[in-house]
Formats: C-alpha cells, sequence, structure tokens
C-alpha cells in the first residue's frame, strides 16, 4: 500500500491537462472525419492526389494521441493512490480492497469531466465521488446478503409446510443448520 501525499495543485493540473489532451483528440477525431468523408469523395474524381494536410493532420493526431495516453497514465497513478488511500481509510467490510480501488480509478475517470477546477477542489471532488461509490458498493453488499438471509429462511419455511414431521428437514441432510 503506498503511503503517497496527493498535492492539489499537481492534482488540479493533471486533470487539466488530462482535459486539455481529451478536447484535443476529440477535436482532431472530428476533423480527421470531416476529411475523410471529403477524401471519399474527392477520390471519385480522375486527378485525385492525396494532399499533403492529410500527412501533416494525421502527424499532428499522433501527437495528441500520445499526449492524451501520457496524460491519461499519470492521472490514473494519481486516481490510484487516492482510491487505495481512501480505501486504507474507509475500511468498508462486504468490499473487495482490490475491486475498490479498480472501481475508485474507474469512477475517477467516469466523472472528470464534470470537474470544473473554478468550482471546487479536484483532491475534494475526487474523494467524494470515490467516497460515495464505495457507499454505494456497500449497500449493494449488504443488501444482497440480507438477501440471501430471508430467501433461505423462506426455504426453511417451505421446507417446514412439505415436511411437517421433521423440522429441520432437508437442512439437515444438507447440514446447514446448527445444531444448539
Amino acid at each position: 500500500m503506498s503511503t503517497e501525499y496527493l498535492n492539489n495543485k499537481t492534482f488540479e493540473r493533471l486533470i487539466i491537462k488530462f482535459q486539455d489532451c481529451k478536447r484535443q483528440k476529440i477535436k482532431y477525431q472530428y476533423f480527421i472525419k470531416d476529411i475523410k468523408d471529403t477524401d471519399q469523395y474527392l477520390q471519385k474524381s480522375s486527378s485525385y492526389k492525396k494532399p499533403e494536410l492529410w500527412t501533416n493532420i494525421e502527424r499532428e493526431f499522433g501527437i495528441v494521441h500520445i499526449n492524451y495516453q501520457d496524460s491519461q497514465k499519470e492521472l490514473a497513478t494519481a486516481f490510484y493512490t487516492l482510491s487505495e488511500n481512501i480505501v486504507r481509510y474507509a475500511k468498508f467490510n462486504l468490499i473487495d480492497i482490490d475491486d475498490a480501488v479498480q472501481e475508485g480509478v474507474m469512477i475517477c475517470f467516469e466523472k472528470i469531466d464534470r470537474f470544473d477546477p473554478e468550482k471546487g477542489k479536484a483532491f475534494n471532488y475526487m474523494t467524494t465521488c470515490i467516497l460515495n461509490h464505495f457507499r454505494q458498493m456497500y449497500r449493494t453488499a449488504r443488501n444482497y446478503n440480507e438477501l440471501k438471509k430471508r430467501y433461505l429462511e423462506w426455504i426453511k419455511i417451505q421446507n417446514e409446510k412439505q415436511h411437517p414431521q421433521s423440522k429441520k428437514g432437508i437442512f439437515k441432510k444438507h447440514n446447514i443448520i446448527n445444531e444448539t
């Protein structure tokens, strides 16, 4: 487990860099799609040559894509550190620690587009997102366990109705009930 401290200013810079790279990537994707559509139309003419602009845009898109992937990796590391520290702090029982850390990172990437640095702090926003998701995971696990208990009780009742002479019925046979 990591005990690294996550600096809010650095965290915000990483998020802003990621958001900018993502916007640039989307812009180039639309631009490339538009050029491909135009290119297909122009290819129908007999004197078509692939313009130099097309190769320049492909090269620029490659650079933008690499910058996007680098910022995504840096941000994933920061989210991992934050999520790991929150899991260690919160200690939700019923939740697998490794799954919780992984889901914490994924939930941060889902919610990152909603973050505005002028409205709040990155550390606070992402911590709140992760904690709320962990609470939901805990509630889901707890409700599932309660449902299993209620189902087991329902099975006991159904068994007693079908076999009134044997109070323990099928549960005694399968060693499900502890005899007291």
